[in-house]
């Protein structure tokens, strides 16, 4: 008789034990603060255009251009509200981009390089699958930029007096927008790899419809939940 009623318990507690898993929230999805340090790589989307117009502006006299891409670090602090949304603060420093050109075949030389900052708020919308999670983040914010001038800068100004490059500190609006996704080691520990695209109102030159300085990037790093 015993023996019956241990095996209808344990059977009992076999079936319940899904229903009681189901009911506890999922340790990947749970609501709570993270925070996230990233790599960065970004890729210049405007070297082609930048050498076009330059050649324009100095025509007849021959321009060519070389913009190396750059790398950068970045943190995240964000919470997550939801199992499907979370909102966050995106930091990112950016190397120099160096822009360098040679006028009429004469030895490159440095035109001009930027450093810079950006700061997003981000919106993110999470498919939660368990361990892997992909996600699409928006943001807005603001970035800042060191431009630096080279030796080449005042002689394309010379040569068209509708170049204009700005040298100094620059404070403008920035935009990113990502797709990435989530992979949890641990209800704590995550890795992530994200590709984006930062738009930004900088305009360096001030050349025909060059409109903005933007780049596309790909970022990856660990982030920790609280």
């Amino acid at each position: 008789m015993l023996n019956r009623i241990a095996i209808l318990v344990m059977a009992l507690l076999f079936l319940l034990a899904p229903l009681s898993a189901a009911a506890r929230p999922d340790a990947f999805d749970r609501p709570g603060g993270y925070i996230s340090l990233l790599g960065v790589y970004q890729h210049n989307v405007f070297e082609s255009k930048l050498e076009d117009l330059l050649q324009d502006a100095a025509s007849p006299i021959a321009v060519s251009l070389s913009i190396e891409d750059s790398g950068g670090l970045g943190g995240v602090l964000g919470y997550r509200l939801a199992s499907f949304f979370a909102v966050e603060l995106q930091y990112e420093w950016l190397d120099e981009y160096k822009i360098e050109g040679s006028v009429a075949g004469l030895p490159t030389s440095s035109i001009y390089s930027i450093e810079g900052h950006n700061l997003t708020a981000n919106a993110k919308l999470i498919l939660p699958i368990w361990r892997i999670q992909p996600y699409l983040s928006v943001g807005v914010g603001f970035a800042s930029w060191e431009v630096d001038r080279g030796p080449l800068a005042a002689d394309l100004e010379a040569l068209d007096p509708d170049v204009s490059i700005d040298g100094g500190q620059q404070l403008e609006f920035a935009g990113r927008a990502g797709l990435g996704l989530d992979l949890y080691l641990t209800p704590n520990l995550v890795l992530n790899a994200q590709g984006q695209v930062v738009l930004t109102t900088l305009e360096e030159p001030e050349l025909g419809d060059i409109t903005a300085f933007n780049y596309v990037g790909f970022a990856a790093g660990l982030t920790y939940r609280f």
